[in-house]
């Protein structure tokens, strides 16, 4: 059963962790993909502004004075702008505040390529033998047409702006601004003068299991489920056996081993504090006759039975516990007076004699009590004193007795508190202590 518990917290813990590793994966995924798909609309929309760019350079390399602008116009979409001479189609590119320096600087049979960026344009300039043919544009038209398909395709949202910047390529790595993942292409070829920015974005918002959020949440449950089962089922176990290792079974008073814990604890906050405490030792009366009379499921049923009484007969913040056989220890914090103590005594001996344990059977115990530090200073010297005070007691036939002085620990045998009374010559099942 241990190894079945074992085997269902491992698999659980297996199972969650997978789920998670499984989550995580898609998430990277998920992410790699918007990086790719950003970085693809960028460099799509990169060609395309350089092939653009370049084609209009080729354009007015080769003008001539025969070169009609309509011919120009013809070359390129209606978003176009373009002079041949002083015919002009559009807006007057003349008037641009970079025509006038770009025009005056390029030589016959060449060409240049500025930013004019009041305008949010490209101008190619090219001259010859007797014409200056210029085509002017937009940063709105510069990406093709097809281009503009493939980056649809790609989901992203992109802008295209020029810049006055000195030249030198630039291309931002892949970032997370306010939500979107994002990357920013600076493009100065094939250009004399200024840059073209392309900014390429996507939401980065990604959900977790998007895929498939109920297998997910199914896993994730089942998993949950199995290991709260396999820890409570351990939890349980943890507890069941501290239970056993501190109770005694018959009766579910502690056992001895937990008796002497917590009195040794109690001692030392007695010393520390300077409080009394009192430990008392019960022996039942006539305990081996009614094994012999009635069988050992009765005596069982009589030290239930005691064990109840006594529990009964303290305070709450009192201790009773099974010694070993027919014997039963109480310890009782904050006792310091014999008139405390001879009190509690006869209630507990009043409460175990008072009643019949059936019709025909009647129980009594004798008591011994010590007092700390009165009668001791340590729990073996009070438990010595409290023995032979409940010796003194039963062999004078007085319910209880407190003892008069503290028993030198080396002048008396250890008492033989586990197995059956010392005082008893025959051993019985009900007369063992269970640790």
């Amino acid at each position: 059963m241990r190894l079945f518990r074992l085997g269902a917290l491992f698999g659980s813990l297996v199972l969650l962790v997978a789920t998670l590793v499984s989550l995580i994966n898609q998430r990277d995924a998920l992410y790699a993909e918007q990086d790719t798909r950003v970085s693809s609309a960028a460099t799509t929309a990169t060609n395309s502004i350089q092939t653009t760019v370049l084609r209009a350079r080729a354009v007015v390399e080769v003008a001539t004075d025969a070169t009609t602008t309509e011919t120009l116009l013809r070359t390129f979409d209606d978003t176009v702008q373009a002079c041949v001479g002083e015919r002009c189609s559009g807006s007057d590119l003349f008037a641009l505040d970079a025509y006038g320096a770009a025009a005056a600087a390029v030589a016959v049979g060449d060409s240049v390529t500025v930013i004019d960026e009041d305008s949010d344009s490209v101008l190619v300039i090219g001259r010859s033998a007797d014409s200056t043919v210029s085509i002017g544009l937009s940063a709105d038209a510069i990406v093709g047409p097809l281009a503009l398909s493939a980056i649809e395709a790609f989901g992203t949202d992109f802008t295209v702006f020029t810049s006055d910047a000195a030249q030198g390529s630039d291309v931002s790595g892949i970032q997370t601004v306010d939500g979107r993942r994002v990357v920013v292409v600076q493009i100065s070829e094939p250009f004399d003068r200024g840059s073209v920015v392309v900014r390429s974005s996507v939401s980065n918002n990604v959900a977790w299991g998007a895929d498939s959020p109920g297998l997910y949440l199914v896993l994730f449950a089942f998993g949950t489920v199995l290991l709260a089962l396999a820890g409570w089922t351990f939890f349980a176990e943890n507890r069941q056996l501290e239970r056993r290792a501190t109770t005694d079974e018959l009766t579910g008073l502690v056992n001895r081993r937990e008796f002497e814990r917590l009195s040794a604890e109690a001692i030392e906050a007695a010393g520390r504090f300077g409080t009394g405490l009192c430990v008392m030792l019960i022996d039942l009366n006539g305990f081996k006759q009614i094994n012999d009379s009635f069988g050992h499921q009765f005596g069982d049923f009589v030290l239930k039975s005691c064990a109840e009484r006594l529990v009964e007969a303290v305070r709450d913040t009192d201790t009773v516990g099974r010694w070993g056989g027919d014997e039963f220890v109480v310890l009782l914090p904050g006792l310091e007076e014999a008139g405390a103590v001879r009190n509690s005594a006869e209630r507990i001996g009043a409460k175990l004699s008072t009643t019949p344990v059936t019709d025909d059977v009647a129980i009594s115990g004798s008591i011994g009590a010590a007092l700390h530090p009165r009668h001791g200073a340590t729990f073996v010297e009070l438990m010595q004193a409290a023995d032979v005070a409940m010796y003194e007691a039963k062999s004078t036939g007085v319910v209880h007795r407190l003892a008069t002085a503290i028993a030198p620990v080396g002048d008396l045998p250890p008492p033989q508190f586990e197995g059956p009374d010392r005082r008893k010559p025959t051993a019985h099942a009900n007369d063992t202590m269970s640790s």
